[in-house]
């Protein structure tokens, strides 16, 4: 699913050289043979990283990528990555595990404890995937500190929607039909996510 998503082909296995740079700027890895990058990547600019399974890095340049008057310096810094595919000049920094991700091009991911996707991920999606119980779906409590308001979040949610699904509670056929809509606007999703956690 991953090169289905990503089938970039450009890659390259690490040169003994940028090897020696990467472990001499205190990265780390359990097999370098696992780590893969692109022509151009400037290998100085990843620091004190730590790479399990297969990890893909696109090219790296020395300058920075800015969001809101902060300015990032492109690079990898301080994180712990495991079977990512990296866009090129992203910056992430002090991030303490990144798994199972596909970044972008010029994204900025920075002081973030964990972003891990699994077999269970649904992305804040209420739905159920083949074999799950319902006692696993995501839920969100609306209006009402005490529940009974909640709503299945699903993505490209209006406030409209949320609206609509908290002030005709009792409508339990209007309930059931808002269920049934949120679980078929994400089936081409749920189908995509099966298949991904059969090959995992």
């Amino acid at each position: 699913m991953r090169f289905q998503q990503n089938p970039a082909n450009d890659y390259r296995p690490l040169t003994k050289q940028e090897i020696t740079i990467l472990q001499s700027n205190r990265n780390r890895s359990g097999n370098w043979d696992d780590v893969w990058v692109r022509d151009g990547i400037d290998i100085h600019l990843i620091e004190e990283c730590t790479f399990y399974g297969l990890v893909r890095i696109g090219k790296l340049e020395q300058y920075f990528l800015e969001f809101s008057e902060v300015k990032f310096p492109v690079g990898l810094y301080h994180s712990q990555i495991v079977s990512c595919d990296i866009g090129d000049n992203v910056s992430i920094s002090n991030v303490k595990f990144l798994g199972h991700y596909i970044i972008d091009d010029d994204v900025i991911i920075a002081n973030v404890n964990e972003m891990s996707c699994t077999s269970h991920a649904k992305f804040g999606n209420g739905i159920l995937k083949e074999g799950e119980k319902e006692s696993v779906r995501i839920w969100m409590e609306l209006c009402n500190e005490n529940g009974g308001r909640k709503v299945l979040p699903f993505d490209g949610m209006l406030a409209g929607d949320a609206w609509l699904w908290t002030k005709y509670r009792g409508d339990e056929k209007l309930m059931h039909a808002f269920q049934q809509f949120t679980e078929k606007s994400l089936m081409p999703y749920m189908d995509i996510m099966v298949r991904w956690a059969r090959e995992q």
